[in-house]
């Protein structure tokens, strides 16, 4: 199996369990938004028996390698998977328009749902079923035990976050519960919060494919001043100039925490049960950022 991204080689390796093997073409360290691929990861996708990717609005470069090709599953096509529209409103759902959908308007980090891992993992098992007969059992064993995993894990994960719910003083019910206020870097973290109840006050980028308008960069700088985030979660590939440019004369410039998160698993070694320890890792850094 030869997978786009790192986090989908984590799952589909989860379901083979030994019984094959997936790898990512794209380097972990290389943004999946704009990558050349090496000739030696063209060769893996040419002898794959299966290809994965999230969809042509992610990993824009690859489209020729991955559209046209008869052995390619695009997770973010799949039935069920829970998508979202980049909106700075809100969190909207956009499954059932995302045919009619703006470029680079859908939010494609849909692995960081543990309910949208599982609609992955059940495509995979799917696949490997039809690729490999013999294995079929093997593959629906280690489906199952997949989905009780992530069940387990967004059981710990809410109980994590739920030890670091505050009361809300401004609040009129006094039972009302949040999390100190927090800014990202880069708006990706909308299924991961939709999933455990968070959410951050500030966005420094939500589209990544452009730099932020004058007028937007001014947005921003007010929204930081008004929310006083006490965190901002950064990624390894995090523009230091544009956090300086949006933090530049505000009270939180120099006193402001960053902590990096991980998404595409850059730290995350290879072997058993990886997705889970990718989403501990983010679990981690929030936990982090929120204490």
């Amino acid at each position: 199996v030869a997978t786009s991204i790192y986090p989908l080689a984590l799952i589909a390796n989860d379901i083979l369990a030994g019984h094959g093997n997936a790898v990512a073409l794209i380097a972990a360290g290389d943004s999946p938004h704009h990558t050349t691929l090496s000739p030696s990861a063209r060769l893996k996708a040419a002898r794959a028996d299966l290809l994965l990717w999230v969809g042509q609005d992610f990993e824009v470069t690859l489209g020729k390698l991955f559209r046209e090709d008869p052995r390619t599953v695009t997770v973010s096509l799949l039935s069920d998977i829970r998508l979202y529209e980049l909106d700075r409103g809100g969190l909207i759902e956009a499954h059932d328009d995302q045919a009619h959908a703006e470029p680079h308007s859908i939010d494609l980090h849909l692995w960081l749902s543990t309910t949208n891992a599982e609609i992955i993992a059940q495509a995979i098992s799917r696949a490997a079923s039809n690729l490999d007969p013999s294995n079929a059992p093997h593959y629906r064993a280690s489906l199952a035990r997949f989905t009780e995993q992530q069940a387990q894990n967004r059981e710990a994960f809410e109980a994590e976050f739920a030890a670091l719910k505050r009361t809300k003083s401004d609040s009129q019910d006094s039972g009302l519960q949040d999390t100190p206020p927090y800014a990202v870097y880069h708006d990706a973290y909308r299924y991961f919060e939709s999933e455990f109840g968070l959410s951050h006050r500030v966005a420094l980028l939500v589209d990544p494919e452009r730099a932020p308008s004058i007028r937007e960069l001014s947005e921003v700088r007010a929204s930081l001043a008004s929310a006083q985030p006490q965190c901002l979660l950064t990624e390894p590939d995090s523009d230091a100039g544009l956090i300086a440019t949006a933090m530049k004369g505000l009270a939180q410039e120099t006193t402001l925490r960053r902590v990096e998160v991980d998404i595409l698993g850059r730290k995350i070694d290879e072997g058993q049960d990886g997705y889970t320890r990718l989403m501990r890792a983010v679990v981690a850094d929030f936990v982090e950022c929120l204490e």
